[in-house]
């Protein structure tokens, strides 16, 4: 077990150094140019043994349990990493949901293509994070349409978002997240059934906004005005940053009409410099795991 937490280490070392692609002989190499940690730990040839020799799962049964879940390769490897990020850490009180893409141009059924990424090819992954020290704490992978059976579940957004937020319901915590999750239902529904805020911005062809939000004509003259609609728990604000530009959040977090001063003649709402404050969490995971990469080609 020593070795293959030595290994394991390797692999992190390897992408500390962001050389998680680069040769191996270059690591282990003798003459000055190598890093001295590799060739004390073990010898190469014995690391590409172990790399080899590893296997997540049993690939005898593999095939009979791909035809109840897409994920069957990885799947008990996968909620173990998942069950050991709950145990290891107590999140703070804000926490971002958002997608990831994990870079991969194999071949894969449920493989996603999203421009917007750096990779632009991947395995979309769904996350909860800590918001200020973007700690992973909850994640679950895309799978794509699974089979009927125990595997199967919903991907709608307002579905992904009632799963990862389980382990913190009823803990008062906020949950910030974006326009492809937001919806007053969801808000609402994380409200009253889970006891937690939260705070996202909205995409203007939601049904229940009101058609005064939506309209820049007659606010063209008021650039960064605002306007503010409340419900009992629920704000919405409409915010205007530029000339035929609207900005719309909604918040159960917030209860006031509230304008961060710090933002000077721009008059941001303090939802909005929230929101800004809190969303980047998964960006940052994504960034950093991009940069530090420790996977390498078996």
């Amino acid at each position: 077990m020593s070795e293959l937490k030595a290994f394991i280490g390797l692999l992190y070392i390897a992408g500390f150094y962001r050389s998680g692609r680069q040769n191996t002989a270059d690591l282990w190499a003798s003459d000055g140019t190598g890093v001295e940690i590799f060739r004390l730990t073990m010898s190469r040839q014995r690391f590409h043994f172990i790399q080899s020799c590893l296997r997540f799962d049993d690939k005898s049964t593999r095939e009979e349990r791909k035809l109840l879940d897409n994920l069957a390769p990885i799947r008990e490897i996968f909620e173990l990493f998942v069950e050991n990020c709950k145990k290891s850490y107590v999140l703070g009180e804000y926490v971002t949901i958002d997608e990831m893409l994990l870079a991969f141009r194999g071949r894969c059924k449920f493989r996603q293509y999203i421009p917007t990424k750096p990779a632009k090819y991947g395995i979309k992954v769904l996350a909860m994070v800590d918001a200020q020290n973007f700690y992973i704490f909850n994640l679950e992978i895309y799978a794509g349409k699974q089979p009927e059976g125990p595997f199967s579940v919903n991907n709608k957004p307002f579905d992904v978002v009632n799963r990862l937020v389980l382990p913190i319901s009823k803990t008062g915590r906020n949950v910030t997240f974006d326009n492809w999750f937001t919806s007053y239902e969801l808000v609402s529904h994380l409200l009253n059934e889970h006891k937690l805020t939260s705070v996202g911005t909205v995409r203007k062809n939601k049904r229940v906004l009101p058609n005064k939000f939506l309209k820049t004509s007659d606010r063209d003259a008021d650039v960064y005005s605002s306007k503010f609609g409340f419900q009992k728990d629920i704000t919405l604000v409409s915010y205007i940053p530029k000339k035929k530009k609207v900005v719309l959040l909604i918040s159960s977090l917030h209860h006031d009409a509230d304008i961060d001063e710090t933002t000077g003649e721009r008059k941001k709402p303090e939802i909005n410099t929230f929101y800004n404050s809190t969303k980047g969490g998964v960006d940052v995971v994504d960034e950093l795991s991009a940069t530090y990469d420790v996977s390498r080609n078996s």
